[in-house]
């Protein structure tokens, strides 16, 4: 409690007042209080400031503790009152509590006073730190998001270098050395080469189906050249393939190209959740669906698989075992969306995305996050 504290009297009785004065410094409560008898002088103290505790009686003339109260609560809602009052039923005790005072004290026990006192000055002091520890919770997690948005992006900037260098460095090399060899398969008297040949062919050929693999994992240049849907499209089909699903796709027509970073996140979400199908679900269909609504956009994928305990995955995600759930749970928050996941065993799984429905500006249509 603070060493000295401001104390707003609200109080008609000359007499009272002096003997809850008495009361407080009896009490070892040093304060500097202002006593007040009416509402035009109790809204005039308020708006002074610097009040650290309000006292009130409850029944004055033309005025009253409850009102005080509510007074009190719109402009200072940190600042205590604590009803002190002669008259005060239980009834109206509730009332007073539910209208925001902090406390009750009768008159006739005054001895209750000091410790009610030191109890809502304790609250008002873990108030503040709770505030203070919650503002810097939140600055903290707001440093978080600006972090992971920027390794997400840098992430996604590496991932399109990368697969442009395997697509046009490492590709077109192997691609002069595929066209060599076979060049070499013509000339005469290389009967004995032939072999050998065939079979570097053969290497080049898997190796090139492996780079291209690979940069289209990294980025397919179908989401940067065609936008969303037809990058979605793509990978339903492609992801199906690997295992012999049956697929369906359907995308409400958009007016224009989406934000980047909506893209992105999107697309990345549904990659992960057909990743997730096609290694776990054990299913036999899939449906991948873009569509809009109240201003969102929003993906579903749903298989008819063995489903999973979403609980049970999440916690173990949490432990570090697999951060899969998690990733697109942060992908999705960090373009402002959110996601949900609905599935139960042998029930099948749906994925749930929703993003802000938000288009390319003009000055990064040629850009890509």
């Amino acid at each position: 409690m603070k060493s000295s504290l401001h104390i707003l009297h609200l109080e008609d009785d000359l007499n009272d007042a002096a003997l809850v004065q008495s009361t407080l410094k009896a009490g070892g409560i040093t304060c500097a209080t202002t006593r007040v008898q009416n509402h035009d002088d109790f809204v005039a103290a308020l708006e002074h400031g610097g009040i650290d505790l309000i006292l009130s009686d409850f029944s004055l003339p033309a005025f009253d503790g409850l009102s005080a109260t509510e007074i009190a609560r719109s402009r200072w809602p940190d600042v205590p009152v604590i009803l002190v009052s002669g008259t005060l039923g239980e009834e109206r005790a509730i009332d007073s509590l539910k209208s925001g005072a902090t406390d009750y004290v009768l008159k006739q026990r005054l001895s209750r006073l000091v410790p009610a006192v030191h109890r809502a000055m304790r609250e008002v002091k873990e108030r503040v730190e709770r505030k203070l520890a919650e503002g810097k919770r939140v600055e903290y997690s707001l440093k978080l998001q600006v972090l992971s948005r920027r390794l997400v992006e840098t992430q996604e900037t590496e991932r399109r270098h990368l697969a442009r260098e395997l697509h046009d460095e490492i590709g077109q090399a192997l691609t002069v050395a595929q066209l060599n060899l076979q060049a070499l398969l013509q000339l005469p008297d290389t009967d004995v080469l032939k072999p050998r040949l065939k079979k570097s062919l053969e290497v080049i050929e898997r190796v090139l189906e492996q780079v291209h693999d690979i940069s289209l994992n990294l980025r397919p240049s179908i989401l940067d050249d065609l936008g969303l849907a037809p990058a979605l499209h793509w990978l339903t089909g492609r992801q199906a393939a690997l295992v012999g699903l049956q697929a369906e796709f359907h995308a409400e027509p958009l007016e224009q190209r989406l934000d980047p970073v909506v893209e992105t996140e999107c697309f990345r979400v549904a990659q992960g959740a057909l990743t997730n199908v096609v290694r776990h679900a054990k299913a036999k269909t899939v449906s991948v669906e873009l569509h809009k609504k109240a201003g969102q956009l929003h993906l579903r994928v749903r298989d008819d698989g063995v489903g999973f305990d979403v609980a049970a995955i999440r916690e173990q995600a949490v432990r570090g075992a697999s951060l899969g759930l998690l990733s697109m749970e942060e992908r999705a928050a960090l373009a402002g969306g959110g996601l949900k996941f609905n599935s139960a065993p042998r029930q099948g799984t749906e994925v749930h995305a929703w993003f802000p429905l938000k288009w390319q500006k003009a000055a990064s249509a040629s850009k890509t996050p």
